[in-house]
């Protein structure tokens, strides 16, 4: 049986850098993947996410909210991924748990795609890829607010589709 690990509401803007493989974090920009599973998850409280999509993308293509994180064995992660729309097939649900016990998913809202893709070096000084995450400080994170803002003043078609030329790989 999955647990909760609900936030609690504090201010600030408590968040994290997550690297996610292109491909689910495109399926996560157009809603049709709700959830995101980890193996370890954020010891400190966060109620925010900045969406890295990893190589070849390497960029920030998007915001979302914490709605809640389930902490349980694979078993019932997978009832979760079946009824929360997590984007995974059976087989890869089990590959990427094998040999835990317990997994984390991080069920998402308020996905807000990037209007155009942020370069990460431009808000984090000496920014190098996180293997799953990496906690951002309040002033990164309010400046990365400030970034997307600026783009979306000078945006067109809001938020990217597929064929936009935000869309995916450059």
């Amino acid at each position: 049986m999955p647990h909760s690990h609900k936030s609690s509401p504090q201010p600030g803007n408590k968040a994290v850098l997550l690297a996610i493989k292109p491909k689910y974090a495109d399926l996560i920009l157009v809603g049709s993947k709700r959830v995101e599973f980890r193996r370890v998850w954020a010891a400190r409280d966060v109620h925010r996410i900045a969406l890295y999509s990893s190589a070849p993308v390497r960029k920030i293509v998007g915001l979302a909210e914490i709605e809640n994180v389930l902490i349980a064995s694979p078993s019932s992660l997978w009832k979760t991924c079946v009824e929360k729309s997590g984007g995974l097939t059976r087989r890869e649900l089990r590959a990427y748990f094998a040999g835990k016990t317990k997994g984390f998913a991080v069920l998402l809202k308020g996905v807000t795609p990037a209007p155009e893709y942020v370069n990460p070096s431009e808000i984090i000084n000496d920014f190098k890829p996180p293997q799953s995450f990496r906690y951002l400080k309040a002033d990164e994170y309010a400046k990365l607010e400030r970034t997307l803002m600026a783009c979306e003043k000078g945006r067109g078609e809001y938020p990217p589709v597929p064929g936009h030329r935000y869309w995916g790989v450059k």
